[in-house]
């Protein structure tokens, strides 16, 4: 759902992204963030950095003669530290869930080229067979509240760890640079969440998911209870939040090469998605950080 340019809206942006200012290095940061926010909330299309900058309003403390290009340098070059975001985000989400389940997910992002960090010819449990495109895990939450995306990450098959001007070229931290199956990056993330208090005890695998032994077992290690399968209801809760997330807010529209770009751009389309439900129940506090 896309929402009307008005004055309201982008104070309640801006209100939300000072909760976030600490994990910022600066305050410019975090006032970039409300902007990029208040883009893929209300750009109709492709939510392209081109696009977003055609429909935002700015601040008074950001006039800038190019705003796409400010918007550019602030997801792909701008050295702040998604993690910490996803961290008060969770924060704030566990104020607010009641237990429900964690689903892991693949997304595909099919691509041309060969340079946006990740992308090569491979099989994608989405497409259900094998193309040029980029492949992340994702996790998420479901509970009678609804969905709420966790967080992603971006996995990286052998060629590209093989390629370290490719590696360098697109920015991958060195801690990135270890080969990771999709299986071990899903319980990075759930890790992650469930250490910053995220409720829950049940585990399920998308529908986008290859089935997982070794990902039963691990997470019964951890005293999880895993579904094989999610009940027809929440499959349904799922389709439209994946829908949401890929078209509506844009998480498939991102353009650019650089793995911080990706994951910038990724984690504000999370925390854009957590507004759009809370503005569309018409919650006052919406996420106060």
């Amino acid at each position: 759902m896309m929402f009307e340019r008005d004055a309201m809206l982008v104070q309640r942006l801006e209100q939300f992204a000072r909760g976030f200012r600490a994990d910022f290095r600066r305050r410019e940061q975090a006032e970039w963030a409300a902007v990029y926010l208040q883009g893929l909330l209300q750009t109709d299309g492709r939510k392209t950095i081109e696009n977003l900058a055609r429909f935002v309003n700015l601040p008074d403390s950001l006039r800038v003669e190019d705003v796409a290009q400010a918007l550019q340098h602030f997801i792909n070059q701008s050295p702040w530290d998604e993690q910490k975001i996803y961290q008060r985000y969770f924060g704030l989400l566990t104020e607010r869930l009641g237990s429900g389940i964690f689903v892991l997910e693949e997304l595909a992002f099919v691509k041309q080229g060969r340079h946006s960090v990740g992308v090569q010819r491979q099989y994608s449990t989405v497409l259900s067979r094998k193309a040029n495109c980029q492949i992340a895990v994702a996790l998420h939450y479901l509970s009678p509240a609804g969905f709420h995306p966790l967080a992603m990450r971006l996995y990286l098959p052998r060629r590209w760890l093989e390629d370290k001007p490719r590696l360098d070229a697109a920015g991958v931290p060195e801690a990135a640079r270890t080969l990771t199956s999709k299986t071990m990056l899903a319980l990075e993330l759930l890790d992650m969440a469930r250490a910053a208090g995220i409720p829950g005890n049940e585990v399920a695998p998308g529908s986008a998911w290859s089935r997982s032994d070794e990902l039963s077992e691990r997470v019964r290690e951890r005293g999880l209870d895993w579904r094989d399968e999610l009940p027809s209801h929440s499959v349904e809760i799922l389709r439209r939040g994946r829908e949401g997330l890929q078209h509506e807010l844009g998480l498939e529209h991102f353009e650019g090469r650089s793995w911080r770009g990706f994951h910038h751009h990724a984690c504000l389309v999370v925390l854009a998605s957590a507004l759009s439900s809370c503005l569309q129940n018409e919650e006052v506090e919406c996420f106060r950080a």
